[in-house]
């Protein structure tokens, strides 16, 4: 099988921590190489592995790729330590931005480079773990991606790695179409059809929801509520947030709520200072949902004009925002009609096989 291609095999320790955004892309990129291989001809298909522990909290169907399950798989000793020698001989496929320093042959998805700014609210040792390990995982990698321009500049002038080194590996946003609806997501909060802005709650600095919530205890947007979808007031209070009263905290939510809450929201909001990508807008305009955004990281690559944008430290330029989509029928026709067109360049079928283009000309190598 194959032609004599190398086995790829995917890093798969991720399985065992909580469904995370870097987990779930990283999940679905694997998902996405193993339906492409196997709508090949048997003969022309490259051998599929996924490495995983035995202790992990959720399982992928595959059809085309051979688990293998590790006893010590959940680890960092076995995934510095064991891996390279479970891995040897073969294309090594690391997604959510670690990887052994012991193996060459190997493909490394750095994210983002959020562990540089000083406002990224990791844990110390979390941070400066990846600091040091970062680019010695970068040399030790055969290739390199990204998932945007931005994220490449970043890692470049941070020393990283050589953005010549670098590729692009955008995220699809497609996911979001897999879920059926719930259609009693408004009823279980009290909401109205286009009565609401979707705010994803994090207490990460960078994050900066704050000034939705300054936005939001202003008059102007007392009569809509603002939906803070998967965190908790509890929260944002122990970060010494101040929320607004006319918030409602959802906490963690299936997709199906998501998508309803998308699809009859005024908009979605994201006030980051920056992002490696930016899933949130990109999933709502896809769906029909305008988005508010700081012109900030990658957020004006991967939007470009679809979406609204407003200053990361003017609560004002926010209200405006808001209000213009809600107060101009013909403006927020058009941002849907622009987002929707954007939104459908992010496929995860061409995220697979930009992805799965890398691994073979890695096997062949």
């Amino acid at each position: 099988m194959g032609g004599g291609l190398r086995t790829i095999t995917f890093n798969g320790k991720f399985y065992c921590g909580a469904l995370n955004g870097v987990h779930r892309v990283a999940d679905r990129l694997i998902r996405e190489v193993d339906r492409q291989v196997a709508a090949m001809p048997e003969g022309d298909r490259p051998r599929l592995r996924l490495v995983l522990p035995e202790a992990r909290g959720w399982t992928p169907e595959l059809r085309a790729t051979r688990l293998d399950q590790q006893r010590l798989g959940h680890t960092q000793w076995w995934e510095q330590g064991l891996l390279p020698g479970v891995a040897e001989g073969e294309v090594l496929v690391n997604l959510c931005n670690l990887a052994p320093l012991r193996h060459r042959r190997q493909l490394l998805l750095l994210h983002d480079a959020q562990f540089l700014f000083p406002d990224c609210s990791y844990p110390f040792r979390q941070r400066w773990g990846h600091r040091l390990l970062a680019p010695r995982m970068a040399r030790h990698s055969a290739r390199v991606l990204t998932v945007s321009q931005y994220s490449r500049q970043i890692l470049d002038l941070a020393g990283i790695a050589a953005r010549e080194r670098i590729g692009i590996l955008y995220n699809g946003v497609d996911h979001i179409l897999d879920a059926m609806p719930d259609d009693h997501a408004l009823d279980r909060y009290a909401l109205a059809p286009q009565g609401y802005v979707l705010l994803f709650g994090s207490a990460k600095r960078y994050k900066n929801v704050q000034l939705v919530f300054d936005a939001f205890s202003r008059p102007d947007l007392s009569h809509l509520t603002l939906v803070v979808v998967g965190t908790d007031r509890a929260a944002h209070e122990a970060a010494a947030m101040v929320p607004p009263a006319n918030a409602v905290f959802t906490g963690a939510i299936e997709d199906t709520v998501l998508r309803a809450l998308y699809a009859e929201a005024l908009c979605v909001a994201l006030p980051s200072r920056t992002e490696g990508f930016g899933l949130p807008p990109v999933e709502a305009m896809l769906l029909g949902c305008p988005a508010v955004v700081a012109p900030a990281g990658a957020l004006p690559e991967i939007c470009r004009d679809a979406a609204c944008y407003a200053d990361v430290d003017r609560p004002d330029e926010w209200v405006a925002a808001i209000l213009r989509l809600q107060c101009d029928p013909a403006y927020r026709t058009a941002k849907i009609a622009a987002g929707r067109a954007r939104a459908a360049d992010f496929t995860w079928a061409r995220a697979g096989a930009r992805l799965l283009d890398e691994l073979l000309e890695l096997a062949a190598g």
